[in-house]
């Protein structure tokens, strides 16, 4: 498989990680004061981030007041901005207006009962060449078993599926525009780390100096613009007998025509949605296939239930709703295996007084005045473990049939897209995450083909199994990259 530096390349490594010691320094100097005791009845406190400090409910409960918060008052689009420093890596200078937001709520996400075969299709072929099995590896291993790292190519796979839906065929087959995506993905995080750590006045000079997005974004338009110029010219020349294909793409061109937007505008926004999807749901399915393989007791029961469902529905939406016990193992995964310490931002753009419930009650609240400029966001660690949100279970244990177990009491809808207070994985509130049921539908369909076609197990598992520890880089937990897996195949699965 084809790899690409993912550090800046206008510098040597050296000099970047100087920056980001120097940059880091200036934090530690400028930036924080003495840090002080919770105070008793805190509704919210103040804590150290990478580059800034931010304001979090003391109590989870509190994070849905601030995310009633009108837009006008406290931004998740401006906290993302400065977050990701997505004025210099996203180019939301050009895309800010997010009108590929509506295409996937109401055109995406409509359309999953026809996209999730085709996500199948393609994920067959991706994890074929992904972890090559051919007989004559399995003739040379010890039983059958191959060991492979898994970071790299479970991106390719989620590149490739993903991209089966938004440009479709030939172009998501082809590995240089995967990995190009890929490596934008990856660029993106480190890029927004490198100038958060460096002063503002001098973000746009390290950003020119350093950055590898501009070189990305002429490398995936090299790829995207000969497909919307062959679109266009087909449109032109059948006339109304031109068959649109059945992809984001066109559904974006549509709307870009709408709003008198340039070809540019179309690959910046596809970069975007490529950006999350790769990032997002890589990083997730990692977590939940490495916590599965830690816990292989739970293997054969998922595989029996996603078994089961494939041989009454296919390979359909129909089939991946119904694996329940998948979708509750794999929440729990998503609620123990978290992906950063604070995280769902909202921004402060003017000064205004944030009406916080009283123990959770709506009708009785009391103000607190937020300063504009404030960085308020969700505290992933007390909304994932808080134990009084649990209804008594311990959330500090693993327990794959949590939330089969509280939608079987609540009668409330607990599935991976689901959000609450307690449970930030994809956001909360209005701003959450436009695109979670796609990936929802695309990880489930990963982890079900897994299952099935292979047999999976750590290192050294013959032992107790222990999960890989995940690593903190700044404010966000993923996967060790070096993390490998012994796989084999399947005789006589489903899979087809």
């Amino acid at each position: 498989m084809a790899t690409s530096n993912i550090l800046p390349e206008a510098l040597p490594s050296s000099t970047v990680l100087f920056l980001l010691a120097l940059g880091y320094i200036y934090f530690l100097v400028w930036e924080f004061g003495e840090t002080k005791k919770i105070p008793p009845n805190a509704k919210l406190v103040k804590v150290p981030c990478f580059s800034r400090w931010a304001v979090v409910p003391a109590r989870s409960q509190y994070y849905a007041d601030i995310v009633r918060a009108p837009d006008k008052y406290l931004s998740s689009v401006e906290a993302a901005n400065e977050f990701w420093q997505a004025e210099l890596t996203l180019h939301t200078d050009e895309i800010g207006d997010n009108i590929q937001i509506p295409v996937i709520v109401n055109t995406l996400n409509k359309s999953l009962g026809s996209l999730v075969p085709l996500v199948h299709d393609e994920a067959v072929l991706a994890f074929e060449e992904a972890f090559p099995l051919d007989r004559e590896d399995e003739e040379g291993s010890q039983d059958g078993w191959k060991s492979f790292t898994i970071s790299r190519p479970i991106m390719s796979i989620v590149g490739r599926v993903s991209n089966k839906i938004l440009v479709g065929l030939p172009l998501c087959r082809n590995a240089e525009y995967i990995n190009a995506n890929i490596d934008f993905a990856v660029q993106v995080v480190v890029m927004s780390h490198i100038l958060l750590a460096v002063p503002t006045f001098i973000r746009n000079f390290v950003n020119k100096l350093v950055s590898p997005i501009p070189k990305r974004v002429k490398q995936i338009t090299a790829f995207t613009q000969p497909l919307i110029d062959e679109r266009k010219e087909q449109e032109e020349r059948l006339g109304e007998g031109y068959e649109k294909p059945f992809d984001f793409l066109s559904w974006l061109m549509d709307a870009a025509r709408k709003y008198n937007k340039p070809d540019r505008d179309i690959i910046l926004r596809m970069m975007a949605v490529n950006f999350a999807s790769i990032h997002t749901t890589s990083l997730t399915f990692t977590n939940a296939l490495l916590t599965l393989l830690a816990h292989p007791q739970y293997i054969e029961p998922i595989r029996e239930e996603c078994e089961r469902c494939v041989r009454e529905e296919g390979w359909t939406k129909s089939a991946i709703d119904k694996m329940v016990f998948l979708d509750s193992f794999m929440k729990e995964s998503q609620r123990v295996d978290v992906v950063a310490a604070i995280l769902s931002n909202r921004l402060a753009v003017s000064d205004f007084t944030l009406q916080i419930s009283s123990d959770g009650d709506t009708d009785s609240s009391e103000g607190v005045f937020i300063p504009k400029g404030t960085m308020l966001a969700g505290n992933y660690l007390d909304a994932h473990f808080a134990k009084e949100a649990w209804s008594g279970e311990d959330p500090d244990t693993f327990n794959p049939y949590r939330f089969m177990k509280i939608q079987k009491e609540t009668g409330r809808q607990w599935n991976i897209a689901t959000t609450s207070p307690n449970f930030l994985t994809f956001g909360h509130g209005r701003h959450a995450c436009p695109g979670r049921y796609l990936a929802a539908q695309e990880m489930k369909l990963m982890m079900a083909y897994s299952v099935i076609k292979y047999d999976m197990k750590l290192p050294g598992a013959e032992k107790t199994p222990q999960r890989p520890k995940n690593m903190w880089i700044g404010n966000h937990c993923v996967a060790d990259p070096r993390v490998k897996v012994l796989l084999r195949r399947r005789p006589g699965s489903i899979v087809s």
